[in-house]
């Protein structure tokens, strides 16, 4: 321990590298808690939501509660009508005053804002009664989030649920689970870029601690001494950067509380990790630390004369790719099958070793790198840099590590995010883009037509069965549908108007409580229908006149001027049914692709970051570890522009030839979660983009910015270090 403490009094280089070791420590920890956070952040908001999802799974059905989503001024609002089905007490959750009877509304402190500030056939009169209250915090996604909670004396299309109770809520529903899968991608992806920093961070002036060792070894020191020795050299910066890294986590669980998600930011509270898990990563880092320290002392334990001998790397290193990738498909067809908590354990799994292979496969490229250079080329520098590559791969490739993880990051990032464009569920073309569409509707749609001025069409939608298939219809008057309808053009007459002639003939529309039956005429025109929609067909509803007063739908064209309008009325006059508005689905796909977007910027400027940290660190601690070796070629004539020369050719080349590697690995294994997601959703394309081979042109330009950082310390050097060693 003094021999271990008298070393890091003195030593200066040896001080440098402490300092870098709590450095790179601190980065790791205060990332690694921020990522398990996030999971924590996403339950939160899961828990004061869980009221909205109370649907009844016992007898007592006590209310009755139908959620929408809603617009206004390109802001989403959620909204819930509610009626009570029996006398007594309705149990609320924690931010919920009471439970609003008939006449009765609770609005969010944003919302309530909003409509004061509104005029009320805009806005307010979605929202018919006496507001009793305010909903709090702890019943909020998000600060400024737009919720109503309407009372009715009854609600149509509602569920059945026994309150507005709290509970545990799942954010693995969120989206079909996408959210949950790409967390956990998140996760893997970018703590492997910490575990490489550190372990840069551990090993600079590796070469000289080993040196250092083996010369006690020679004098006697036990192995007991020599691991002791290094662990408490190396605890020092671990234990003080894993520290710093626990306090630098709490304001950083600040600022992340400020990026939007779900269309708003966060609480405070959101993202802080378990104390449990605190505690965990605070001992857990500087251990994996000590630990890849000591492990590295093998050859100075058993063979101390050999301490300067180089490492040789085998072929078998480029087979762990393979397996990695068989461990990440096998991932991918177990979660297509399978579902519960340990859905993507295997496909996690799969992920975190193929980006381990990358790593583990580095050095075997790296060592073929040098010699293909050291073969064909005859300039110094690059004569100087291919020797290194090819005489000891595994520490030339070790500052190339993080940018070749960054690398399979991003095309991996890159490749999924245009097939998950092609899943956000944006407006459809089944009704034009001035309609807004009623669906579900029971209610009696008189109120409506007095509420508003604007023409209202009333249709009824179900299905055309044949051998047990059904084409989607819709029944109605051709000449107000068409307002509403995409690709409809009239002409006079009944008929039934699509792409080809329908093949049976009798219409049922299965509604709540009955199902209604209708038979076609033996004859009837059929004229062609260019609908893109879901809508398959129309049937002019003089061909069927028993169902003549049905409505199950109701349309309304609209202008600019008078949209916000038609859309109150239909809120206010139909509670509890499904708007389909082109502008409510619009937002809620544009968010969601700005959540995801804004994402992969933070994620890949994390990896980024991480990578060049990485590679800057271990050309610091490359040149350091061998300033013995530049005195000597100082002292013997070679200018230091050219070894700098060699130093960053040493980084660019490794990492040009791994990058390109990396790119392929990221574009498979996007693709494979692609194909993932895609299953999640049921539907979606997979594009390809060429945008994909970006980050390798990143990753040069990173490796390169690192590798200045060699710069300040390679001309620190002079012939006297030569002397003094």
């Amino acid at each position: 321990m003094r021999i271990a403490l008298a070393v890091l009094r003195r030593d200066r280089r040896s001080q440098v590298a402490t300092v870098l070791v709590a450095l790179g420590v601190m980065i790791a920890v205060s990332l690694v808690l921020w990522l398990l956070a996030a999971p924590n952040g996403l339950q939160a908001r899961a828990d004061r939501t869980a009221w909205r999802e109370a649907f009844s799974q016992s007898q007592k059905d006590a209310i009755s509660i139908a959620a929408n989503k809603d617009s206004y001024d390109g802001k989403l609002i959620e909204r819930f009508d509610v009626a009570r089905n029996e006398q007594g007490a309705v149990p609320v959750a924690n931010g919920i005053p009471k439970f609003p009877e008939n006449g009765e509304v609770l609005l969010s402190p944003a919302l309530a804002d909003l409509v004061r500030s509104t005029p009320a056939e805009k806005l307010g009169n979605r929202f018919p009664g006496r507001q009793i209250g305010l909903l709090g915090p702890e019943a909020l996604k998000f600060p400024d989030e737009l919720v109503a909670v309407v009372g009715h004396e009854k609600v149509e299309n509602g569920f059945p649920a026994p309150g507005l109770q709290a509970g545990r809520g799942s954010y693995r529903d969120d989206y079909h689970g996408m959210l949950y899968l790409l967390t956990r991608v998140g996760l893997v992806v970018l703590v492997v870029p910490c575990l490489v920093l550190v372990a840069s961070a551990a090993r600079l002036t590796a070469a000289k601690r080993e040196r250092r060792l083996a010369a006690l070894r020679l004098a006697g020191a036990s192995p007991r001494q020599v691991v002791v020795m290094t662990a408490i050299e190396t605890a020092v910066g671990a234990v003080v950067g894993s520290v710093l890294g626990v306090l630098l986590a709490q304001p950083f669980s600040h600022v992340t509380a400020k990026i939007p998600w779900e269309g708003g930011t966060w609480f405070p509270g959101d993202f802080v990790p378990d104390p449990v898990v605190v505690a965990g990563v605070a001992v857990l880092a500087p251990v994996l630390v000590v630990g890849a320290a000591i492990t590295g002392l093998r050859r100075v334990v058993n063979r101390p004369l050999a301490a300067e001998e180089k490492r040789t790397v085998r072929s078998w290193r480029l087979l762990s790719i393979v397996g990695a990738m068989g461990v990440f498909f096998l991932g991918i067809v177990y979660a297509q099958q399978s579902g519960g908590d340990s859905q993507f354990t295997v496909v996690l799994l799969g992920l975190g070793a193929v980006a381990f292979a990358l790593v583990l496969a580095g050095p075997v490229v790296t060592a073929q790198v040098g010699r293909f250079f050291v073969g064909r080329w005859r300039r110094p520098s690059t004569l100087l840099a291919g020797r290194r590559l090819s005489g000891d791969p595994v520490a030339a490739f070790r500052g190339s590590a993080g940018v070749v993880i960054a690398v399979f990051t991003g095309s991996m990032a890159l490749t999924m995010l245009p097939g998950l464009a092609s899943q956000v569920p944006y407006r459809d073309s089944t009704w034009q883009e001035s309609a807004i569409v009623a669906e579900q509707v029971t209610h009696d749609v008189t109120p409506l037509r007095l509420a508003t001025s604007a023409p209202i069409v009333t249709m009824f939608d179900g299905l055309i069965k044949s051998e047990g298939r059904g084409t989607y219809v819709v029944v109605g008057q051709c000449a107000e549908v068409s307002k509403v309808l995409t690709g409809l053009t009239c002409r006079p007459g009944p008929a039934v108007y699509a792409p080809t002639s329908l093949a049976g003939d009798e219409f049922t529309s299965p509604g709540p409580g009955r199902t209604v039956t209708a038979k076609l005429p033996a004859q009837y025109e059929t004229r062609p229908f260019a609908g893109a929609g879901r809508v398959s067909a129309f049937i002019d509803r003089d061909l069927l006149p028993s169902i003549a007063g049905e409505v199950s739908m109701v349309g309304v064209p609209t202008t600019p001027e008078n949209r916000d309008a038609v859309h109150t009325a239909l809120v206010g006059t139909l509670p509890g049914v499904r708007l389909v508005d082109g502008e409510q689905r619009g937002l809620y796909g544009d968010t969601l692709m700005a959540d995801l977007e804004r994402a992969t910027v933070i994620g890949l400027s994390i990896a980024a970051v991480l990578g060049g940290i990485g590679a800057a660190v271990a050309a610091a601690g490359s040149v350091i570890d061998r300033r013995r070796t530049f005195g000597a070629l100082i002292a013997a004539g070679t200018p230091i522009r050219v070894l700098g020369h060699a130093l960053r050719r040493e980084v660019m080349l490794p990492v040009f030839a791994v990058t390109i590697a990396a790119c392929g690995a990221g574009i498979v294994v996007g693709f494979g979660l692609l194909t993932l997601a895609r299953g999640m959703v049921g539907r979606g394309e997979m594009p390809f983009t060429p945008w994909v081979v970006a980050p390798v042109g990143v990753g040069v330009v990173v490796a390169l910015v690192a590798a200045l950082a060699c710069g300040p310390v390679l001309r620190g050097i002079s012939p006297r270090d030569y002397a003094a060693e």
